[in-house]
Protein backbone atom coordinates (compact mmCIF):
# COMPACT_ATOMS: atom_id res chain seq x y z
CA UNK A 1 0.00 0.00 0.00
CA UNK A 2 1.10 3.10 -1.09
CA UNK A 3 0.61 6.34 1.32
CA UNK A 4 0.09 8.80 -2.21
CA UNK A 5 -3.24 6.42 -3.07
CA UNK A 6 -4.48 7.86 0.09
CA UNK A 7 -3.82 10.90 0.91
CA UNK A 8 -1.87 13.84 -0.76
CA UNK A 9 1.77 14.94 0.19
CA UNK A 10 -0.07 17.94 2.54
CA UNK A 11 -1.64 15.51 4.53
CA UNK A 12 0.97 12.80 4.83
CA UNK A 13 3.35 15.64 6.21
CA UNK A 14 0.33 16.84 9.06
CA UNK A 15 0.64 13.63 10.05
CA UNK A 16 3.93 13.10 10.25
CA UNK A 17 4.27 16.46 12.10
CA UNK A 18 1.93 15.18 14.32
CA UNK A 19 3.79 11.98 15.26
CA UNK A 20 7.35 14.01 15.72
CA UNK A 21 5.51 16.01 18.23
CA UNK A 22 4.57 13.12 19.80
CA UNK A 23 7.92 11.34 19.55
CA UNK A 24 9.15 14.65 20.66
CA UNK A 25 11.72 14.64 17.71
CA UNK A 26 12.83 18.13 17.37
CA UNK A 27 15.25 16.98 14.09
CA UNK A 28 12.10 15.79 12.78
CA UNK A 29 9.68 18.39 13.31
CA UNK A 30 12.11 20.98 12.10
CA UNK A 31 12.68 19.05 9.01
CA UNK A 32 8.84 18.31 8.25
CA UNK A 33 8.04 21.64 9.07
CA UNK A 34 9.82 23.15 5.89
CA UNK A 35 8.43 20.84 4.17
CA UNK A 36 4.92 21.01 4.77
CA UNK A 37 5.09 24.66 4.22
CA UNK A 38 6.70 23.93 0.75
CA UNK A 39 3.41 21.58 -0.14
CA UNK A 40 1.20 24.84 0.90
CA UNK A 41 0.51 23.45 4.56
CA UNK A 42 -0.66 26.61 6.58
CA UNK A 43 0.70 27.39 10.03
CA UNK A 44 -2.75 27.19 11.26
CA UNK A 45 -3.05 23.83 9.75
CA UNK A 46 0.58 22.88 11.27
CA UNK A 47 -0.58 23.88 14.71
CA UNK A 48 -3.68 22.10 14.65
CA UNK A 49 -1.49 19.01 13.63
CA UNK A 50 0.60 20.59 16.58
CA UNK A 51 -2.54 20.51 19.28
CA UNK A 52 -3.51 17.12 18.15
CA UNK A 53 -0.30 15.54 18.96
CA UNK A 54 -0.28 17.41 22.24
CA UNK A 55 -3.05 16.13 23.29
CA UNK A 56 -2.92 12.64 22.35
CA UNK A 57 0.25 12.75 24.37
CA UNK A 58 -0.75 14.39 27.59
CA UNK A 59 -3.72 11.62 27.51
CA UNK A 60 -1.14 8.60 27.47
CA UNK A 61 0.96 10.15 29.97
CA UNK A 62 -2.13 10.24 32.09
CA UNK A 63 -2.74 6.10 30.76
CA UNK A 64 1.05 5.68 31.97
CA UNK A 65 0.68 7.65 35.36
CA UNK A 66 -2.30 5.24 36.32
CA UNK A 67 -0.32 2.17 34.54
CA UNK A 68 2.63 2.96 36.86
CA UNK A 69 0.48 3.69 40.13
CA UNK A 70 -1.29 0.29 39.67
CA UNK A 71 1.29 -2.15 38.81
CA UNK A 72 3.65 -0.60 41.66
CA UNK A 73 0.19 -1.08 43.86
CA UNK A 74 0.88 3.31 44.69
CA UNK A 75 5.03 2.40 45.50
CA UNK A 76 6.00 4.44 42.46
CA UNK A 77 4.06 7.53 42.19
CA UNK A 78 3.98 8.54 38.55
CA UNK A 79 5.44 12.10 39.25
CA UNK A 80 8.47 10.66 40.68
CA UNK A 81 9.32 8.80 37.56
CA UNK A 82 9.09 11.98 35.26
CA UNK A 83 11.24 14.10 38.07
CA UNK A 84 13.79 10.72 37.33
CA UNK A 85 13.77 10.94 33.47
CA UNK A 86 14.75 14.83 33.85
CA UNK A 87 17.06 14.51 35.47
CA UNK A 88 18.54 11.57 33.55
CA UNK A 89 18.18 13.99 30.53
CA UNK A 90 15.97 11.92 28.34
CA UNK A 91 12.23 11.85 27.80
CA UNK A 92 11.70 15.55 29.00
Amino acid sequence: MTMDLYLEPKTQLLVAIGAAVAAKCQNCFATLYGAANKVGATDKEIGAAVAIAAKVTAKSHDFMATFIEETTKGKVPAAETSVAAASLGCCS
